[in-house]
């Protein structure tokens, strides 16, 4: 029997070791779309919801104290990828720039070593074309609809990513290392798991979606075990950014920068299961994934453009501290930037009204004791400035976005696209914008409101909201143009029309959207040429809907203005159109 031959087993299990470990190990990226560390069993959360991620927790090492970058997916999943904060590879909101091609990303990095690439993401705002595709060899990602109308295909459940995986791993080259990624949305707004783990979370079902995403990481692992992979690989599990659920008067993510939303979980199961069951209590963030990576696999560093921020965590780099960003309410609602530094027991918040705040005795960020405790200000602010210094990569806007911004709105994305060619402001400029942490009842009105309208909800209600949101934040541009879209659904034409006015004075506002809406009120309001005004200003710029050519061929005609009526009937029918 095996139990009275200890001394066959143990040479048994050398040999094994020793013949995997001469095979060059294979990586496995997890990226966890708005994963709160309080959902995970291995950080405190319930217990049997996420027994996989639990388990690589065991096998692994747990990073106690680990930070987003920015509370939102793209600047984050573009820094896990480089090792950059997003002041240095410049993308610092959803769908408005692409990561420039001179970054140098972890499956450029696999590419130079052999290893074969493949990603599969879960939602368009990681459509590859953000810039994340690059050195990957394979690329899917959800298709943006044809009409953005419509959700379809804007990202896909967990369970599809797994199978996707799955296949990959099955047909893949067995001759060759493998660099593959997975990212799984599922835990982000709105929140619809299968019955069976919305059963398992109790009700909840927000960790009704975490279980669901920890059941198709489950069934990946699986897949690589029975393959004869799993030992030999390493396993990185990170989440983009925590998700809020109403703390500091936040439902999701994204506008604010407290640690509801910057605090992920951070898993890393080496090959063999090397230093399983650690933790390590320093501060560390996403940028710190990037180096960690190669210092496991052994990719020796080379000159590079740009020197990485992260350090590897595991071998004695890290623990000065991490620098965060929110960068989401400056162009869409009026806001000034939000960006700090943290060591991990005192965090300083930049902003037009800044915060310190001492998360020993006051972790849940509820006192700022800025103005009482100066010195420690300026030695945390002095990280900000360090990192400001260093050279970056430039700022790249996307080419042809299409619908993209659009549809990555409808996924909860507010301003999306928004003023892109516009350059954004340093982040410890001064700034006479108020500051988001005091726009928070704002926001939330303006959240709720835009959501009633979205589903259909009832439109006084909706409207009630939205006004409430501008009173309070009159830059929030996208609260004006909701707003005029709500009272339009009345028939309160005027009343609209000065809500799409409003969107329209605010600078970096819905222009064309905007504009088009402005016109229909106008329309229906007996003043034709202003409206007809309104409609060619918006249509020069782009071909609108169908429906407003035809409007303006409408009132072209109707003015006796044949020959205009005339081109723009042509340019309706080379789209197509009746």
């Amino acid at each position: 029997m095996i139990l009275s031959r200890p001394g066959i087993l143990l040479a048994f299990l050398l040999c094994s070791c020793s013949i995997e470990r001469a095979s060059t190990p294979s990586l496995l990226l997890l990226t966890l779309d708005t994963t709160d560390p309080a959902a995970l069993g291995c950080y405190g959360g319930p217990a049997g919801l996420t027994p996989n991620l639990d388990r690589l927790a065991r096998e692994g090492i747990l990073f106690e104290d680990a930070r987003a970058v920015a509370p939102i997916t793209l600047p984050a999943h573009a820094s896990l990828l480089t090792g950059l904060y997003p002041v240095r590879h410049s993308v610092r909101r959803n769908g408005e720039t692409r990561l420039p091609d001179e970054a140098l990303t972890l499956a450029e990095r696999a590419r130079e070593r052999g290893y074969q690439r493949a990603a599969f993401v879960s939602a368009v705002v990681l459509a590859p074309e953000f810039g994340l595709s690059q050195g990957f060899e394979r690329y899917e990602a959800p298709a943006t609809p044809d009409d953005v109308a419509e959700q379809l295909g804007a990202s896909l459940r967990a369970s599809e990513i797994a199978a996707r995986a799955s296949r990959w791993l099955a047909e893949r080259d067995p001759a060759r290392p493998f660099f593959l990624w997975l990212h799984f949305y599922d835990p982000h707004f709105p929140y619809h798991p299968p019955p069976e783990f919305l059963a398992r979370a109790g009700g909840d079902a927000y960790l009704g979606e975490v279980a669901a995403m920890d059941g198709a990481i489950g069934t990946v692992l699986e897949t690589l075990a029975r393959a004869g992979l799993y030992e030999n690989t390493l396993i990185v599990a990170a989440a983009d950014h925590g998700e809020s659920r109403g703390r500091h008067g936040e439902e999701t993510h994204g506008a604010f920068a407290f640690d509801s939303t910057l605090r992920i979980p951070l898993l890393a199961r080496l090959p063999g299961g090397v230093r399983a069951g650690e933790r390590v209590r320093a501060p560390v963030s996403q940028v710190d994934v990037a180096p960690l990576v190669a210092a496991v696999l052994g990719w020796e560093p080379r000159r590079e453009q740009l020197a990485l921020d992260g350090r590897d965590p595991l071998g004695g780099g890290g623990g000065q501290g991490v620098y965060f960003e929110s960068y989401f309410g400056t162009k869409s609602f009026g806001w000034s930037p939000l960006a700090g530094w943290t060591d991990g027991r005192l965090k300083y918040v930049h902003s037009s009204a800044p915060e310190l705040y001492d998360l020993a005795a006051d972790p849940d960020e509820t006192r700022n004791a800025a103005a009482e405790r100066p010195r420690e200000v300026v030695g945390l602010r002095r990280r900000v400035e360090e990192l400001c210094a260093l050279p970056r990569l430039a700022r790249l806007p996307l080419e042809d976005p299409g619908d993209l911004p659009r549809e990555i709105e409808r996924l909860g994305y507010a301003g999306a696209g928004s003023g892109a060619e516009e350059d954004d402001p340093e982040p410890l400029a001064l700034s006479a914008s108020p500051s988001p942490h005091r726009m928070a009842a704002a926001h939330a009105a303006y959240m709720e409101g835009r959501k009633l309208f979205e589903e259909k909800g009832s439109r006084e209600q909706a409207i009630a909201l939205l006004e409430r949101a501008v009173e309070a934040n009159p830059e929030n541009h996208k609260a004006w143009f909701t707003l005029g879209l709500a009272r339009q659904d009345l028939l309160r034409f005027a009343a609209a029309a000065d809500a799409f006015r409003r969107a329209l004075d605010v600078p970096g506002g819905e222009r064309i959207s905007a504009q088009l809406n402005l016109a229909v009120c106008l329309y229906n309001l007996g003043r034709r040429a202003d409206a007809l005004r309104e409609l060619e200003s918006a249509l020069a710029r782009t071909d609108g809907p169908p429906g407003a050519l035809d409007l303006m061929i409408r009132l072209l005609e109707e003015s006796g203005r044949t020959e205009d009526a005339r081109r723009a009937r042509l340019r309706l029918g080379a789209r197509g159109q009746p």
